[in-house]
């Protein structure tokens, strides 16, 4: 088995720390242990990564739902707060800001598809992922 299917690659360079150098770009991340478990928190943990990536799904399919019905969403943000223990992460909480009026007529459609995100579907069941939705305009 030969290593170019691989995306990304992930090192441990001490103190609790990882490195991953993605292979397209080689750009590099960093994720930290909290200082709970001794690792320095001067970069997000691998459960605050998570919690990113969950986000990036969701806006990445809302985006995409969105310019096809020619709404603009530029602007929407999403929250994400990694609740974890020493049994791991029991949760991940979510705060989606869109900024488009409560009343949109795409809102359910764009409340419903982001709970079908990739990433949201990959996760165990027992991982609550709640939203909590701010409509502005």
């Amino acid at each position: 088995m030969t290593d170019d299917k691989y995306t990304s690659r992930t090192e441990n360079v001490g103190q609790f720390r990882c490195e991953t150098t993605y292979a397209r770009s080689e750009e590099k991340t960093f994720t930290d242990l909290s200082a709970s478990y001794g690792g320095r928190e001067k970069y997000p943990t691998p459960g605050m990564l998570l919690g990113a990536t969950l986000s990036s799904c969701m806006m990445s399919l809302l985006s995409v739902i969105a310019a096809r019905k020619e709404v603009d969403v530029w602007g929407m943000r999403i929250l994400a707060h990694a609740v974890e223990s020493e049994k791991g992460i029991e949760k991940i909480e979510l705060k989606a800001v869109m900024p488009l009026d409560g009343s949109h007529p795409l809102r359910s459609m764009l409340e419903k598809a982001a709970m079908t995100c990739p990433v949201r579907r990959a996760l165990h069941p027992d991982l609550e992922t709640p939203i909590e939705w701010e409509w502005r305009k």
